[in-house]
């Protein structure tokens, strides 16, 4: 089982699990976005042995939505080994809780981890063109920070692989609600001579963050359309796309 490790220290540890192809449905962790589901579950256990029992897990049911909850003991178990259970039409999940595992699913949208080592805190979200139009970052890092959970100096910021800025072709109708919903897109947008154009997703969300004054980021390099052996990319696989996790869970 591949993954890559963003942040491991005494209090709070975070990955995001790649595509290998030696695992079933090559490493694919989503539920609702499978073949089969019994391939998931066999994937998931494997996390469970490295991680926290799957009854601690919580997990969402993203829907492109710019909607934020707060993660709970009440919450443990759902969506960890049926979909129907899970925290619905959600697209961000955040945590003080010990002991709770969180996280979201992404093929080419960005899953974006923040941490505060200090609350402790941890946050995870699901972005793709649709959550940056709506600045499901921006806001969830805002509220996070508005609550006291966040201290923008020390908060870090983990990308996991997404489709990256040259991949990411796009029709004017996409640039247009940018616009219109005021997302700063300078130096994110190569507009092309066909009504077409490209946008860096990735770079959209790092500018929210650092307008709220989070600097410390690790933006991730794997491009998923690109990076056919390691990444899960809907554009090229359309239905039989898996997913990535991205995860993290405060150590009790």
């Amino acid at each position: 089982m591949k993954q890559l490790e963003l942040i491991h220290t005494d209090r709070i540890f975070g990955a995001v699990t790649l595509k290998d192809l030696s695992c079933p449905e090559s490493n694919n962790m989503a539920l609702h976005v499978c073949q089969d589901p019994q391939a998931v579950m066999q994937n998931r256990k494997a996390l469970e042995a490295v991680t926290l029992p799957l009854e601690n897990w919580a997990l969402p049911w993203q829907k492109h939505t710019a909607n934020i909850y707060r993660i709970t003991n009440k919450d443990k178990g759902r969506g960890s080994v049926d979909k129907n259970t899970s925290i619905m039409n959600v697209d961000a999940l955040y945590t003080t809780e010990p002991d709770i595992l969180i996280g979201v699913f992404t093929a080419d949208c960005c899953g974006i981890l923040l941490v505060d080592p200090s609350t402790p805190c941890i946050a995870t979200i699901h972005s793709g063109w649709k959550g940056t139009v709506q600045s499901i970052t921006e806001k969830c890092a805002r509220q996070l920070i508005d609550e006291g959970l966040l201290h923008p100096e020390r908060t870090l910021a983990f990308f996991s692989p997404s489709i990256l800025f040259d991949s990411l072709e796009v029709g004017m109708e996409v640039v247009q609600q940018l616009l219109e919903h005021h997302v700063d897109i300078e130096g994110c947008i190569r507009y092309m001579p066909d009504e077409k154009a490209y946008i860096d997703n990735q770079g959209l969300n790092i500018k929210m963050l650092r307008k709220l004054g989070i600097t410390q980021i690790t933006p991730s390099t794997l491009d998923t359309k690109k990076e056919r052996n390691d990444c899960f990319s809907y554009r090229n696989e359309k239905e039989k796309v898996g997913e990535h996790f991205t995860y993290a869970y405060i150590k009790g």
